[in-house]
């Protein structure tokens, strides 16, 4: 299991591919990527860039990360973009592991995700828009206010929101309607 997101980088040309956000091993074989030209990479929420090189590339790591960097400024860039390659904007089969995430502004995340969503590092629900369902878990421990909060209708496993105040959680769980449970 890699780190949120994985991808696939060329040092020699600048080109990105994704197709399993979770595992590089998934990418790999979907694209049939040739590993010699092909090297890892991760982007994570919390907007470090992570790209791999061989020695004697003629480039270095820190050099593929950049321009990664400036094609996708923020880690929210390079998910919607990579939700929008893989088509997965409606249906994340799936869990999404984004706790390093600080602000949901300008995330777009699918309508479904299969497994568990951790966005335990949001403070705010300020422009997050959560699936209409998802599998697993829900984490929003980080939030620390109500306000915003429009949670989904189905969560499959536990919600998380220790965050609040006990008079917010009881608020937040007296208006929810959870169909899964």
């Amino acid at each position: 299991m890699c780190r949120m997101a994985s991808f696939f980088h060329r040092p020699d040309n600048g080109d990105v591919v994704v197709s399993d956000l979770t595992a590089h091993g998934g990418t790999e074989k979907a694209l049939k990527l040739n590993v010699k030209l092909w090297c890892e990479g991760h982007y994570t929420p919390d907007g470090e860039v992570e790209a791999r090189v061989p020695e004697g590339s003629g480039v270095t790591a820190a050099e593929c990360a950049e321009r990664i960097k400036t094609r996708w400024p923020r880690f929210v860039d390079f998910f919607n973009w990579a939700l929008e390659q893989t088509g997965q904007t409606k249906e994340y089969k799936g869990y999404l592991d984004l706790r390093g995430l600080t602000s949901a502004v300008g995330l777009k995340l699918p309508e479904s995700v299969g497994g568990w969503l951790d966005l335990r590092g949001l403070t705010s629900a300020r422009g997050l828009k959560l699936p209409k369902s998802m599998g697993g878990y829900l984490d929003l421990r980080g939030l620390t206010s109500a306000r915003d909060l429009k949670l989904s209708k189905s969560v499959g496993g536990d919600l998380w929101l220790s965050g609040l105040t006990s008079a917010e959680y009881e608020k937040v769980l007296a208006g929810w309607k959870n169909k899964a449970r």
